[in-house]
């Protein structure tokens, strides 16, 4: 072969293996297992006495479904699909194999634990109008456990409560469903979000990923509860610490600035130092001042 055609072959060769040897550089997404959301039973019983049992199903599956979707676009983990687990370890037994926990680097599993939906209706007689008022409020108990050591790292408690009203005059005709799913899909939303939130800042904690004069960029894209205006601290990690009672170890956090984020990308978000006493790449940041919710 030609010295010339040899160059270009091998040049082709390492472009193409590039990506591959990168990959293998890069430490990896975390696995991450979500069991298939579920009620306590004190919850479903309650639900079902009131006769609103059918929005607690709604919930449940509209959440099953958000939590996964909100869970997968933060890009921070690989995700086992547990939801359909019994389907799953059945096609594993009928191959042979065994449908294994521990697959997955972590479990994300996930209990409402309450459940409200209130409907108040006030009649105006002098204005010849009705008020309508309803109130969803959404509880879920949400923990992370690491497989290789079965402990759980992580449980929170997350509250979702949303509320709206409407005036209608005696001859307006009734509606079906759309106030009614439209407040729903805003409290699961905001749950589904509140959780994955979470799940990521417990295993992979936001980091700065570059830094150009007072210009920093965060590894959290826009499906990570990110927003332009909010204000991070910075912390670099410094000496190893004991606690001497209990033995657990930690990191020591040092502050060394805060950040106000600017942009926010599909891929990651930029922010402007406005303490700076230290901030470099892979400082961790925690979100210290949040923005108002849109209208």
């Amino acid at each position: 072969m030609k010295p010339g055609r040899l160059s270009l072959l091998l040049a082709f060769t390492t472009l193409l293996l590039a990506p591959a040897l990168q990959a293998q550089d890069a430490p990896g997404k975390k696995k991450l297992a979500i069991t298939k959301i579920i009620a306590t039973d004190a919850v479903g019983k309650r639900m079902s006495k009131q006769g609103v049992g059918l929005s607690l199903d709604s919930v449940i599956e509209a959440l099953d479904s958000q939590v996964y979707d909100r869970v997968l676009n933060t890009k921070r983990f690989e995700i086992l699909e547990r939801s359909d687990a019994d389907a799953l370890a059945k096609e594993s037994s009928a191959a042979g194999e065994t449908f294994a926990f521990n697959k997955a680097d972590y479990i994300l599993t996930i209990r409402v634990d309450s459940f409200n939906d209130r409907m108040e209706e006030r009649k105006l007689a002098a204005l010849g109008k009705t008020m309508r008022s309803r109130t969803i409020e959404l509880s879920a108990v949400a923990k992370i456990t690491e497989v290789s050591t079965q402990r759980a790292i992580a449980s929170t408690n997350f509250k979702v409560k949303k509320h709206d009203s409407e005036s209608r005059s005696e001859s307006t005709n009734a509606r079906v469903g759309e106030g009614s799913d439209d407040l729903l899909i805003q409290a699961v939303s905001e749950m589904a979000q509140k959780i994955a939130t979470r799940a990521a800042d417990v295993v992979s904690p936001a980091r700065v990923i570059g830094k150009r004069d007072k210009m920093v960029t965060i590894n959290r894209n826009d499906q990570s509860g990110i927003k332009v205006g909010q204000v991070w601290e910075v912390f670099v990690l410094g000496d190893e610490m004991v606690d001497p009672d209990t033995g657990d170890k930690s990191r020591e956090e040092v502050l060394v600035g805060k950040v106000k984020v600017t942009r926010v990308t599909p891929q990651n978000s930029q922010a402007e130092a406005i303490e700076d006493t230290g901030i470099d790449v892979k400082a961790i940041v925690r979100l210290k001042d949040d923005v108002a919710a849109e209208e």
